[in-house]
């Protein structure tokens, strides 16, 4: 779960006007979201309210994702995460939509857009999580800091999935495994409608898939085909272990042990959002996308995987070979789930250069 809850905040976390705490020591310095993207923690000691309250990461989250609460990093001299610190958000309306002239309103009301819209080149984004929000600005920072994208050169879209476009579903009460499976059907549709869109458009479209994108990226292959001109997809699992996605299919917060082989099940938590989200990830990671994607090309296909991955497990040599034999590019990362970011630039400069 902690790695889940430091996922949370490495995409959510915006830079406020920095206060002086009574209760953060004045040798500790407040970090940008820049900083702390490239730097994500592994540990923070102490959170804390703006009042001085102490509180709990699991008790925060939820007010993050609901962009009530944004979080600032606090480190020491030698670039240690110490104390974080949540803050009222300020109120600001988002343009949460696809900005292309003549798009379909039902479409444009499907993502979030940047960059060139008169570019040949469309980069469709399926974020990671599930979580119950579309990320912004943050993946615009991300794609630009991280990835190197120039936004003069191409279109970006990150994609609403089911449970962003209805973020309540998460947020209000515990819902079953079929409506889990629901929302990803909702999902890889959605994803389809703007390839589809896209491609209609006579645009070159490629996709690109993260964690939980990366499953969604993967499902809609395998219900729609291959049909856009490439695909990225990192840090996900093509037939997870059945006893994490059984785990996850009833709110139960699983892994994988230091081996990122051995399936470690934990127990279920509280918190509707972290259940509710288990759930939702549980319904793409029951399928086995080898028996899917069986007879599917996937030459145009570059999967980056983690070896260290606890969250997801490692690719098995099962998956790899698989993967190989479809003509897809297999790419092997000596580091954890959250690491994609440090492959980030070299991954798109692969994809786009097909």
């Amino acid at each position: 779960m902690k790695n889940i809850i430091f996922a949370i905040f490495i995409f959510t976390s915006m830079l406020c006007n920095a206060q002086n705490y009574s209760f953060v020591p004045d040798s500790l310095r407040l970090i940008s979201y820049e900083e702390l993207m490239k730097n994500p923690p592994s540990n923070v000691e102490s959170v804390y309210y703006e009042n001085g309250t102490l509180t709990t990461l699991e008790e925060v989250i939820p007010l993050v994702m609901q962009k009530k609460l944004t979080p600032q990093m606090f480190i020491d001299k030698d670039g240690n995460h110490k104390i974080l610190v949540v803050v009222k958000a300020e109120v600001k309306t988002e343009n949460t939509t696809i900005v292309y002239e003549g798009i379909p309103e039902t479409l444009k009301k499907l993502g979030y857009s940047f960059g060139n819209s008169k570019s040949d080149t469309i980069l469709l984004i399926s974020q990671g999580g599930p979580f119950p929000r579309l990320f912004t600005d943050e993946v615009k920072a991300i794609f630009k800091d991280n990835g190197g994208i120039d936004e003069n050169k191409y279109f970006i879209i990150n994609s609403h999935q089911a449970q962003t476009i209805e973020p309540q579903m998460m947020l209000e009460k515990e819902i079953s495994f079929e409506q889990a499976k629901m929302v990803g059907i909702k999902t890889s549709e959605m994803l389809n409608e703007l390839v589809s869109y896209f491609k209609s458009e006579n645009k070159k479209v490629f996709v690109v898939g993260i964690s939980y994108g990366c499953f969604a990226g993967q499902d809609f292959i395998s219900k729609f085909g291959n049909i856009a001109d490439g695909y990225l997809l990192m840090a996900g699992r093509l037939d997870i272990n059945e006893e994490v996605w059984r785990a996850y299919s009833e709110g139960i917060d699983a892994g994988f042990k230091e081996d990122a082989i051995s399936p470690k099940v934990e127990q279920k938590g509280e918190d509707l959002m972290y259940i509710n989200s288990h759930k939702i990830a549980a319904a793409y990671g029951y399928k086995r996308y080898s028996e899917l994607l069986k007879n599917t090309d996937l030459s145009n296909l570059i999967y980056y995987h983690a070896l260290k991955d606890l969250n997801v497990g490692k690719l098995t040599a099962n998956e790899i070979e698989f993967l190989n034999t479809k003509g897809a590019k297999v790419i092997g990362f000596d580091d954890v789930h959250t690491a994609w970011r440090k492959n980030l630039k070299e991954a798109l400069e692969l994809l786009l250069a097909k």
